[in-house]
């Protein structure tokens, strides 16, 4: 079995910082500009639609919204872990962006293992 060169398996592993860096920050921009008093018409969550009352996730979009006008309260009661979400997606956003840099400034190369 043939290995790639190093140079492909960072270019492969940066592309895939940087995917996930706009998926990240897209996901989380069309939550501040959701309108979070509105019903949903739609969820992705597969819980929804199979338990009545949703999971425990359910409301940390609308909470995560509300965040972002300032409505901490309404925030708050529609999930309280919106705040811990909204750092723990920041600070993976953050690490991914200093992987990517960190490569493309050192030329750092990860050693290809073998699978």
């Amino acid at each position: 079995m043939r290995l790639k060169h190093p140079e492909v398996v960072i270019v492969n592993q940066q592309k895939g910082y940087l995917l996930e860096v706009i998926v990240w920050v897209l996901g989380i921009t069309l939550l501040a500009f959701m309108e979070p008093g509105q019903e949903h018409l739609f969820s992705f969550c597969p819980f929804s639609w199979l338990l009545q009352d949703g999971c425990p996730g359910c409301g940390i979009g609308h909470a995560i919204a509300y965040i972002f006008r300032g409505e901490w309260q309404a925030s708050w009661e529609a999930h309280p872990l919106a705040v811990p979400a909204l750092l723990v997606l920041g600070h993976r956003v953050v690490m991914l962006l200093r992987l990517y840099f960190t490569i493309t400034t050192n030329h750092t190369y990860i050693k290809p293992t073998h699978g």
